[in-house]
């Protein structure tokens, strides 16, 4: 499963790791917010590609420090905590290779997160590895994981249940994959779980490619999802499933597919390709009629900080 880091006080840490095994094999984890009304919706704190490496003043071929970035995100999510259920960096937690140290780092600065009591929610990037990651964070090693050599989870949340997927093929190698194990197990979830919204979340954008536009002898880089055709046809057919949300492209956006499913591009915490582009966090609000997001820049005189895009659930 993906990383979950609980609170750091015995008592929060063993309600929160009291998850519920589903019949699918994945652990459950419910929402940590006990004063809120059920229906409330959530709000949550998104984050991608934070690219940390073991030296914190280590700067980016961009000039960017990426500690500090991410130092500076933590501060603003830590102004809101009170109001939130929960953070997650959707994969490239670590800077280039996933060594060691990066995770070292990496756990030290999301620590103010952790004492709020605050659950963070990791998962895995193409920059990022799976040993040394849980060398860094032994304590959340799963046991028996229901995917072999992947890592899925679900948290049980008031409005949605949220999936987390592992799209990590090869270290430092820029395409992903879900794989074929991850997806009947997927298959499996979402058959048995068709109540209530689902948000699924991996690193990897999915691409796929038309023959009639693309000329045989081309050669196309894969640089998503290289089962992105089988994922989205299983997630269209279920309807319970709202959105999709992803990373590793470093470019913040939106689209809607034909079938009503939401894709979410998270812009990242580290540095853009594009220097037009923001880097920064999310501000997530998730009901049951749909998700509201709202871009939260690094730069505060970016002409899309602040932006707010509403998501309506498809039927």
């Amino acid at each position: 499963m993906p990383i979950h880091l609980p609170p750091p006080s015995a008592t929060s840490r063993r309600q929160f790791l009291q998850g519920i095994t589903l019949a699918t094999g994945a652990m459950c984890f419910r929402s940590i917010r006990t004063d809120a009304a059920p229906g409330e919706p959530e709000r949550w704190a998104f984050l991608s590609d934070t690219h940390i490496a073991a030296d914190p003043a280590f700067v980016s071929k961009q000039g960017v420090n990426l500690t500090e970035n991410l130092k500076r995100v933590i501060a603003e999510v830590m102004q809101e905590r009170d109001h939130l259920d929960g953070l997650f960096v959707n994969g490239d937690c670590a800077f280039n290779e996933g060594l060691r140290g990066d995770y070292d780092t990496f756990a030290k600065l999301l620590g103010p997160v952790r004492e709020s009591g605050l659950p963070i929610h990791l998962t895995m990037g193409n920059h990022d590895d799976r040993g040394p990651f849980y060398e860094a964070l032994s304590a959340q090693r799963p046991k028996n994981p229901p995917v072999e050599g992947k890592h899925v989870s679900v948290v049980e949340g008031r409005t949605v249940n949220w999936v987390f997927l592992d799209s990590l093929r090869f270290v430092n190698k820029v395409e992903g994959e879900f794989g074929e194990a991850q997806l009947k197990w997927l298959e499996s979830y979402l058959s048995a779980n068709a109540a209530q919204p689902v948000v699924l979340v991996g690193h990897h954008y999915p691409q796929v490619f038309r023959d009639d536009v693309i000329p045989g002898d081309e050669k196309i880089k894969i640089s998503g999802l290289v089962d992105s055709e089988a994922f989205l046809a299983l997630a269209d057919r279920h309807p319970q499933v709202k959105a999709y949300i992803y990373g590793h492209s470093h470019d913040w956006k939106t689209l809607t597919g034909e079938s009503g499913l939401h894709q979410v591009n998270l812009p990242p915490t580290a540095y853009v390709f594009n220097p037009a582009k923001p880097n920064g966090w999310v501000r997530g609000i998730v009901s049951s009629e749909g998700l509201s997001l709202e871009l939260r820049a690094l730069d505060t005189s970016h002409p899309q900080h602040g932006q707010k895009v509403e998501l309506k659930w498809r039927a």
